[in-house]
């Protein structure tokens, strides 16, 4: 045990909480440091203290990437998992760059894209269902077979994506799947909380907010990672914004609970003391630390590990997330539990599979976790796309992602934030969050407009 009463190891050590596994070798370095806890990846990387290294053989040649194959005169099969904000993106690029003697074939359990992005304004009554979707078979017009079946099997060695009916071949593969909620894992999440991570649930919070008048709302991040981080506190300030507008603000309060010991951790302090202080000034009581145990239905609680019961009329919440079965199932995860891959090329140790967006895991120079989100996915796409295109045109591949990102800050009554920057900076991620104005919220509804139209 080390004493730290300042934080300040904590705050090194953390991606919003403690990391549960720091593994440290016989010579006495730190060989496995994950932030998030995965059984089955840290006793691989235990069992694997234990092996008798491998004897190079006498004269063996030390391995070597292959030069991209030449790949002109025949058709590649291009599989994309996943019809969320990576997949979509990876689909339109690489369809519009390859002839059509090339498949791009996108798979999805869902019929309909969903612009994730917008799930908080239908959660305040701002927008419909419909407004925020399109059909993933409106891809055909661009020249994109979609299959609306969920994957059950991904072999690698095969090179094989297995559905419940059919078995297809792939010469590259591109897994978006993006991250699974999970609030199957909380007991008494489906009677209490209202899911703000799904299309359903931000449905039923914009019904329970016309209801609503007067009480406790809490918003509850109740497990780490999360994707889009800046979400619950954006949630928290449109259900404020909501509130005022309704005239019940006055006999109501807003919280935000979260094991976070600070907004947006990844963003570093600036960031964190930026969206205190807008905390601040609209009278929502922020939580942090809050490492959430169990929720009561039966008095509406929510308690923390340190046995701290608060009661609630409204319950918002994020659910844990957790990487796709059939990423387990196939010997794909990683030791932090979800895929890792290149940082630069989005490439797997598998030759031709790529992994872009929430199922992949990143590791900044800091130690933490690039965080999941959109932007991230979307430029990912991108460069997986081009280095595919390039292997098939035989050529070198020289596109990387850049670690550079962007997002919006809702605040309600017609305002947002801006926040831009560089999360590969050394040694800290490099994020600037511009102050609060009403052209950052019309940005942000263009873009919305755009994105459903441009990929469609």
């Amino acid at each position: 045990m080390i004493p730290d009463e300042e934080g300040t190891l904590f705050k090194q050590l953390s991606n919003g909480w403690v990391p549960y596994s720091i593994l440290v070798g016989p010579d006495s370095k730190v060989i496995l440091w994950e932030s998030e806890f995965n059984e089955t990846g840290f006793s691989a990387a235990v069992e694997k203290l234990y092996e008798e290294p491998a004897e190079a053989e006498a004269g063996a040649e030390p391995a070597v990437r292959l030069a991209p194959r030449q790949r002109k005169g025949w058709g590649a099969n291009i599989v994309i998992l996943g019809g969320g904000a990576g997949g979509l993106v990876a689909a339109y690029h690489l369809r519009k760059k390859l002839p059509k003697g090339h498949r791009i074939i996108l798979l999805d359990r869902q019929p309909n894209h969903l612009f994730q992005s917008s799930l908080l304004w239908h959660a305040v009554g701002q927008r419909r269902a419909d407004q925020i979707q399109r059909p993933l078979a409106d891809l055909a017009q661009k020249g994109v077979e979609f299959i609306n079946e969920p994957v059950v099997q991904i072999d690698a060695a095969r090179k094989q994506v297995r559905t419940s009916t059919q078995e297809i071949d792939f010469d590259f593969l591109i897994v978006a799947l993006g991250a699974e909620l999970a609030p199957d894992e909380v007991l008494g999440f489906e009677e209490m909380a209202l899911n703000l991570y799904d299309l359903e649930g931000a449905g039923k919070i914009s019904a329970a907010l016309n209801e609503f008048n007067g009480g406790k709302v809490a918003v509850l991040v109740t497990d780490m990672p999360f994707k889009c981080p800046a979400a619950p506190y954006e949630a928290a300030l449109l259900v404020d914004s909501f509130l005022r507008k309704k005239g019940v603000r006055d006999r109501s309060e807003v919280h935000i609970f979260t094991p976070e010991h600070q907004p947006m951790p990844i963003a570093g302090p600036k960031m964190g003391e930026a969206i205190t202080n807008v905390l601040n000034k609209r009278n929502i009581q922020y939580h942090p630390l809050f490492t959430f145990e169990w929720i009561s239905p039966g008095d509406r609680t929510i308690t923390s590990a340190s046995d701290e019961p608060h009661q609630v009329d409204l319950l918002l919440a994020v659910p844990p997330h957790r990487a796709p079965e059939v990423i387990s199932y196939s010997g794909l995860i990683g030791s932090s539990g979800w895929m890792h891959v290149d940082p630069h090329t989005m490439e797997t140790e598998h030759e031709g599979i790529y992994a872009i967006g929430d199922v992949n895991n990143i590791r900044l120079a800091n130690g933490k976790n690039l965080p999941m989100a959109g932007v991230f996915a979307h430029y990912e796409a991108g460069v997986a796309a081009e280095r595919i295109v390039a292997e098939i045109e035989g050529r070198a591949a020289d596109a990387e992602f850049n670690g550079k990102g962007f997002c919006w800050l809702e605040l309600g009554g017609g305002k947002a934030a801006f926040a831009a920057g560089n999360f590969y900076a050394e040694p800290e991620p490099n994020v600037r969050m511009y102050p609060p104005l009403r052209p950052w919220h019309w940005g942000k509804a263009f873009f919305e407009k755009w994105w459903l139209r441009h990929w469609f």
